[in-house]
């Protein structure tokens, strides 16, 4: 039986479904004053707490994927990179781990819906139509820092 405890939940499946209690590695070895000893729990509200918990972290994790680029919003004539899909090629000796993710920098042209962007080159020949989500701003005080311009 599964012993362990669950991050998730704070308790051992042991507790929650049998009604007994955590395993103590040290019991053995030191005894504990009856003042020293943790409160007994019922299983109600040991299963009560775990759903809190639980709960909690749940809220948590959809916190953390509604970060992100919410609040940018591209406009006309800014300059943005685009996602790529790095593909390797044996015959060249190229690995898709080292190639850049990003490409760019390109120019929005125009907002086709709100978020949809037809992109172009600083030259002026249209890229094509991207999706929000594949656009993260271009930073150009960062790429002159680093030397990259």
């Amino acid at each position: 039986m599964n012993i362990t405890v669950a991050d998730s939940a704070g308790f051992t499946p042991v507790e929650l479904l049998f009604e007994k209690k955590k395993l103590d590695l040290f019991e053995k070895f030191l005894r504990k004053l009856p003042e020293n000893l943790p409160e007994t729990e019922t299983i109600g509200d040991k299963v009560m707490k775990a759903y809190a918990r639980m709960r909690k972290k749940a809220k948590d994790r959809k916190e953390w994927r509604k970060m992100g680029n919410k609040v940018w919003e591209p406009k006309e004539n800014e300059k943005v990179l685009v996602k790529t899909q790095p593909a390797s090629d044996a015959a060249d000796g190229i690995t898709a781990k080292f190639i850049h993710p990003y490409e760019g920098p390109y120019i929005i042209s125009r907002v086709i819906l709100p978020s949809t962007y037809e992109l172009t080159t600083a030259s002026g020949k249209v890229r094509g139509e991207c999706n929000k989500r594949a656009l993260k701003p271009y930073l150009e005080e960062a790429f002159s820092l680093a030397g990259i311009n």
